[in-house]
């Protein structure tokens, strides 16, 4: 039921018009909703770039090739004895100066919420950022990670190659995640210390 009517619900905000500022280099190759995306200024937009709708990008933000911005998240509910994958109706904002890195994929939210992505944030080759996320300001998350749903990330955190940080946890601003580190509880301080929410 929810899949059918939450389409139709004004709580699903969506871009209403798309908007693509100056400057910008945009691969022939890439796949942008452009009626329902919001582009800034002097953006470099590489070759196979997927740019699905409800997605807000800044101003100098670089998107490498093969990046996927806005892809269905990875949700399910048991309804009557079946398993019904949940429609993604949310987007996507990407901060000014952030680079998303070659093969990246970043989930949609559910709703009317975004995935955020700060500014100055660097997010390298082949990660995976779950729906509802929110990544602060000028962190770094390197190869191969994977990041659950609805995770908060604060500022200036780095997050090292092929780690796993489970659903909604929270990271706080100036964490180091050591390379392959599996992350289940939520970080509160930066001294690399894990403790439970």
């Amino acid at each position: 039921m929810y899949n059918c009517i939450a389409p139709k619900l004004p709580l699903c905000r969506r871009v209403n018009g798309g908007y693509l500022g100056t400057g910008n280099q945009i691969h022939p190759t890439a796949i942008i909703d452009y009626d329902h995306v919001v582009i800034g200024d002097f953006c470099i937009i590489e070759k196979n770039v997927v740019i699905d709708k409800n997605s807000i990008i800044g101003n100098y933000v670089i998107i490498r090739e093969g990046a996927v911005i806005g892809s269905e998240g990875f949700e399910f509910r048991r309804i009557a004895g079946e398993i019904v994958p949940v429609v993604h109706l949310g987007g996507i904002i990407i901060g000014d100066n952030a680079v998303i890195g070659p093969r990246v994929c970043i989930d949609k939210s559910v709703l009317g919420e975004y995935t955020e992505v700060g500014a100055s944030a660097d997010i390298r080759s082949e990660v995976q950022i779950g729906h509802g996320i929110k990544i602060g300001c000028s962190t770094t998350i390197l190869d191969g990670t994977m990041v659950g749903g609805y995770a908060k990330i604060g500022n200036q955190v780095t997050i090292g190659r092929h780690c796993s940080i489970a659903d909604g946890l929270n990271l706080v601003d100036g964490a180091v995640i050591p390379d392959s580190a599996i992350i289940t509880r939520d970080m509160k301080n930066t001294a690399g210390n894990r403790e439970d929410s």
